[in-house]
């Protein structure tokens, strides 16, 4: 039997999602994906079956004590298996994209069932055009909207060639609580759960104050609360999307090419997100002016913020602000619309106001558990009452990605409706193409598709506007994979001791033993042993690592065409996990070898490395553990590139692949 713990506990944002979820408004978020060729169901099922241990969030299922004596508590599924939440289907004829759509609205309307974790694929045969398409949906408890592809991510692979099958570990979770250990467990649990709470709350009131104590920090947030307050003087009028929601909901999508879209931000300094939102105003203000009636002149749109910081010490789940953004109907020019969206935005990124949203968010988790449904049940109308719609943003792969040797061609993301909006929108950019996903509740919003063809002219507009030439073009592949071609080794020298080694560019023998040619007969004192300094990233591990490469057949041969230079990787301060100083090493890479190993200082690392990638102790550990892929992490956002680009890097997947395992061999025998 299973004891939960603090750390179990949902955080704040998602006990909300968990409480104000009813079936008129379904709290799912997820994607339609379209995949080239036919993918077999027992294969994409025993891809997931590998690899579903990588993420173990997808392996467990909320309960909680009886009457809601204690918080939702995450526990591991003792019934699990992937075959109960994977599911196929044959798409109606003529299997067409608007027999996808349909499907999809139909799958987005449906609750998960509660009484298993709560996620599910459906692979979705017939499309036409020999693709097939993928469903996947999950509760917004579970993740946040880029944690949403993790699962896919971890499924993915950067070339045709699959990953081979990992060593996954024995599932065998222990049985569930009976109710009497459940309600002891949240009282033992609901001092400490209230303790992080606070310390959460501590850190955002520090953040608050730092803003406030600066003057420039405080001149913008004064600006950022002269907003809100002057754009809610009065009750904002409601929208053709905004109405009484049935759950009966549809999606629709438009594609756009991102090249052409980075142009028309840089003809007024705006952001990416600045011109989806305005593309958005502009279709939902055509689309207002086909109803009669008195509307509000402007629409308001609540953003998303991601909270979390790269490392915390408590994992308190979703850490979801919002910035609402208000976009006049009444600007005619397409550029002067865009500028009015991106000067209003700065002002609000500027600000300080998603921290005080933050905190807003996280008071009622101090409230006794037994109220807290009660107090999530209100909150959905405040957000109904101060705004139209949502508009969130999820970057997927720059290059193209694959599911078991399948390019995937498409990926459209869908998201929650709040009650009373009846359109939300998602913006997912992948592989050169930014998509704009629309999810319409059918009793507010009878046709979403109504809306595609005002976002087209939307953006045509803008971009007649700025003058750029729009280029028809599907999604290309950016970078082929290297084959693992013949190699010429590098010259052999011999040792000492007779033993061969392997000679770098310059001259040096990597662990040769250099000996003078004559006799030794003097006796010489015992050696005083050797300090070794085993912990990442320091000088012994990176010489054990340069060791590791420089033995393994397998890199070579992966890595003969790399002439891209050096490799430099960066671990944040950790003081938890005794790094109370950030810390980098180089490794001077070059057609297969690795010519010096060495730990520099991350300023160094950023001057003198081709490529520097960085991230926290706990991502790097879960690369050199086999969690998780390392491009896969960089995609993800959980490692950064700091230098070089991921173009430059995707010839190279089986090199990278090679590279980590030799990291994980000098983990394993440290």
């Amino acid at each position: 039997m299973t004891h939960s713990t603090p750390e179990d506990i949902l955080g704040p944002v998602d006990s909300a999602f968990w409480y104000i979820e009813k079936p008129e408004t379904p709290m799912n978020i997820g994607a339609v994906t379209i995949f080239e060729g036919e993918i077999d169901y027992d294969t994409l099922l025993a891809a997931l079956d590998d690899r579903i241990h990588q993420a173990p969030i997808y392996q467990k299922k909320i309960i909680q004590a009886p009457y809601h004596l204690g918080q939702p508590v995450w526990v591991f599924d003792p019934d699990f298996h992937v075959r109960n939440h994977v599911f196929q289907m044959d798409l109606p004829a003529p299997g067409a994209e608007e027999q996808l759509r349909e499907t999809a609205g139909a799958l987005m309307s449906n609750t998960l069932d509660r009484d298993k974790p709560l996620w599910e694929v459906h692979l979705m045969n017939g499309l036409q055009g020999d693709r097939t398409a993928i469903f996947f949906k999950v509760h917004h408890c579970m993740v946040d909207g880029l944690a949403a592809v993790e699962l896919f991510t971890m499924l993915m692979d950067f070339t045709p060639e699959p990953t081979p099958p990992t060593d996954r570990p024995l599932y065998d979770p222990p049985l569930l609580p009976d109710k009497p250990r459940m309600v002891l467990d949240a009282l033992r649990n609901d001092t400490v759960h209230k303790f992080n709470i606070a310390k959460l709350l501590g850190h955002d009131l520090s953040m608050l104050k730092s803003a406030i104590m600066d003057k420039e920090k405080r001149r913008q947030t004064m600006m950022g609360v002269a907003n809100l307050i002057n754009d809610n003087l009065r009750p904002i009028k409601k929208l053709p999307i905004n109405g009484k929601n049935s759950g009966d909901q549809a999606m629709a999508w438009v594609e756009f090419p991102l090249d052409e879209v980075r142009q028309i931000k840089k003809r007024v300094g705006a952001s990416v997100n600045d011109v989806m939102l305005t593309i958005l105003a502009r279709a939902v203000n055509a689309y207002t002016q086909s109803f009669d009636g008195k509307f509000e002149d402007f629409l308001r749109v609540l953003v998303p913020v991601n909270m979390r910081e790269n490392e915390e010490k408590i994992d308190f789940g979703n850490r979801v602000s919002v910035m609402p953004v208000d976009i006049a109907f009444d600007i005619n020019k397409p550029l002067d619309h865009l500028k009015a969206v991106s000067d209003y935005t700065s002002v609000m990124k500027q600000s300080s106001l998603s921290i005080t949203l933050d905190m807003v968010l996280t008071l009622p988790s101090f409230s006794p558990s037994v109220v807290q449904p009660l107090i999530w049940a209100v909150a959905p109308g405040v957000f109904s009452s101060i705004a139209h719609t949502w508009c969130t943003n999820v970057a997927s792969s720059p290059v193209p990605v694959y599911l078991q040797g399948h390019r995937m061609l498409h990926t459209y993301g869908f998201f929650p409706l709040n009650p009373s909006m009846g359109l939300a929108c998602v913006v997912v950019s992948y592989n050169g193409q930014i998509s704009m996903n629309l999810i319409a509740d059918q009793a507010i919003v009878p046709d979403v598709t109504a809306l595609m063809p005002h976002m087209q002219a939307a953006f045509d507009e803008l971009c007649a506007a700025a003058g750029v030439k729009v280029a028809k073009h599907e999604p290309e592949v950016q970078v082929a994979p290297v084959p693992e071609s013949v190699y010429e080794p590098e010259p052999a020298l011999v040792t000492a001791n007779g033993a061969s080694a392997r000679a770098t560019s310059n001259g040096r023998v990597p662990n040769a033993a250099l000996v003078d040619d004559a006799e030794i007969t003097m006796e010489t004192p015992e050696p005083i042993p050797e300090v070794v300094d085993m912990s990442l990233f320091s000088a012994d591990w990176v010489s054990a690592l340069e060791t590791a490469i420089n033995d393994s057949m397998d890199y070579r041969k992966a890595s003969t065409k790399w002439k891209a230079g050096s490799l430099a990787m960066i671990i944040r301060t950790s003081p938890r996990n005794g790094l109370p100083n950030a810390r980098a090493i180089l490794l001077d890479l070059h057609k297969g070898v690795c010519r010096e190993g060495r730990t520099i200082s991350p300023a160094e690392a950023e001057r003198d490395a081709a490529f520097v990638i960085e991230g926290s102790y706990d991502t790097w550990m879960k690369v050199l553990n086999g969690k998780a892929q390392p491009l896969a992490m960089i995609i993800r956002g959980k490692l950064r590139l700091k230098q070089g680009s991921v173009a430059a890097l995707m010839p190279f997947t089986k090199s990278a692949s090679e590279l980590i395992r030799c990291a994980q061999m000098v983990e394993k025998n440290k």
